[in-house]
């Protein structure tokens, strides 16, 4: 999949950037590893706990506190500060729990969400997957790619 969305951003001349918690720098390493990458992949933020969305991606800590880090509402906010921070066509932001602990009650082990922002439009899903650590990395970042597929190639 994730040779569909390299192919669509640059046969469209388009640009695209991350904003990763959950992943830890999987969808950046995913798609830096396509030759030519740099064409359509301007940049990410590793934003792995509440500091670093508070620091370095701007994101008011009483909205983390209200909403939790893993939360639509943060996964819009990471989507728009990276897309704002790259300047790019499309932004992608993705939070979850991959265990063993949760920061906040009200989220469970295995929740993720990833939000998909362009010039004009945002997605944001909630998936949850149940399984180990490593795998939830890998089917977080399978998921976005897909869900980039669905929501904005294949329309």
């Amino acid at each position: 999949m994730i040779y569909k969305v390299y192919d669509y951003l640059e046969s469209n001349k388009k640009t695209i950037s991350f904003a990763e918690s959950c992943t830890g720098g999987s969808l950046s390493s995913s798609i830096s590893k396509i030759p030519g990458a740099s064409k359509i992949f301007t940049g990410s933020i590793v934003s792995y706990t509440k500091y670093s969305k508070k620091n370095i991606l701007q994101i008011k800590e009483s909205e983390i506190n209200k909403y939790s880090s893993v939360s639509q509402e943060i996964t819009i906010k990471m989507a728009e500060s990276v897309k704002e921070k790259f300047n790019t066509d499309y932004s992608i932001a993705i939070t979850g729990n991959a265990g063993p602990t949760v920061d906040f009650k009200d989220t469970k082990i295995g929740d993720c969400f990833i939000a998909i922002l362009s010039n004009n439009e945002i997605f944001c899903q909630k998936f949850h997957f149940n399984c180990s650590r490593e795998d939830f990395i890998k089917a977080a970042t399978n998921s976005t790619f897909q869900l980039f597929f669905d929501k904005i190639i294949k329309q």
